[in-house]
């Protein structure tokens, strides 16, 4: 059971298994053992590794209990794209009674829906869309918020029906509104704020919407993906790459004009924008989507 739970077991575990209250103690005394809280003991003398204090802080909460929002999508494989996933977050039932440890954040909820978390050997967590959806709606910043379902959805974790189906049974949440409409987009194929940002733009000015994330091959059989694609009359492409920082480190920026070179060689036109741009002054990029000939509804 030790070697199941990372060396950490709850004191009512070494009761069941026969562990005098006598050994316990002297293990403590000897220091070769460490107490967390009044509940739970770690079978080391040294600071709890990231994985230990996961299991610290389920165990100290149980028995209803599990990993949510950052730490259970870290347990799924998701790259973490905020500081907070640095902490442990815990759903637990609101009004319970739990230690609180630092490095851990204690999430209160009337909708646990136990039937719906999965476990990561051993581990209860919520499971992914649930995650997903919490991570983004306790955000302060609703932009955040949609980029955390963009991102998702882009690390293959969820699909945009799973994402919406959650969105249904979590009850009231902050930036539903948001979160729906970027829903929307993401299902058309919008994967990060600057694509979602280009959505609006289109609604707005009445814009043809784009093709997005396009796969297409380049002229050395390579497949490129495209971020906003549009068709013309004419027979050729209009592209739009929108770029966020990440763009500007230069192996990222040499990719991007190799991308570029294989877009124009297949009658492709390509315009590129900055993220900041699509957000604050999109009717520069609309001006010139116009210009090179993106039909209007």
């Amino acid at each position: 059971m030790a070697r199941l739970q990372n060396g950490v077991l709850h004191r009512d575990q070494c009761r069941a298994i026969g562990l005098h209250r006598s050994y316990v103690r002297n293990q403590l005394d000897a220091q070769r053992w460490t107490a967390w809280g009044d509940k739970v003991l770690l079978f080391r003398n040294a600071p709890p590794s990231r994985r230990q204090l996961m299991w610290i802080a389920v165990l100290d909460a149980s028995p209803i209990a599990a990993l949510c929002s950052h730490t259970s999508l870290e347990l799924a494989g998701f790259k973490p794209i905020a500081t907070e996933a640095k902490q442990i977050h815990l759903l637990v039932p609101r009004g319970s009674k739990v230690t609180r440890f630092p490095g851990v954040v204690v999430h209160e909820s009337r909708r646990l829906a136990e039937e719906r978390w999965t476990r990561d050997r051993g581990l209860a967590r919520t499971e992914d869309p649930r995650s997903v959806i919490d991570a983004a709606a306790w955000q302060p910043w609703p932009r955040f918020a949609c980029l955390m379902l963009a991102a998702a959805v882009q690390q293959r974790l969820c699909t945009p029906a799973e994402l919406d189906q959650a969105l249904s049974y979590v009850g009231r949440v902050r930036h539903k509104a948001h979160l729906r409409a970027a829903l929307a987009n993401i299902a058309g194929g919008a994967h990060s704020l600057g694509e979602l940002d280009v959505a609006a733009v289109c609604r707005r000015h009445r814009l043809v919407p784009p093709n997005r994330q396009i796969r297409r091959r380049d002229q050395h059989g390579n497949w490129r993906f495209l971020d906003c694609e549009w068709d013309l009359p004419s027979g050729e492409i209009v592209v739009l790459e929108i770029d966020g920082s990440h763009h500007m480190d230069v192996a990222h920026r040499q990719a991007d004009m190799r991308r570029e070179r294989g877009v124009v060689i297949s009658r492709g036109w390509v315009l590129r924008a900055t993220a900041l741009e699509a957000r604050f002054e999109p009717h520069m990029i609309v001006t010139d989507l116009k210009a090179m000939g993106v039909p209007t509804t």
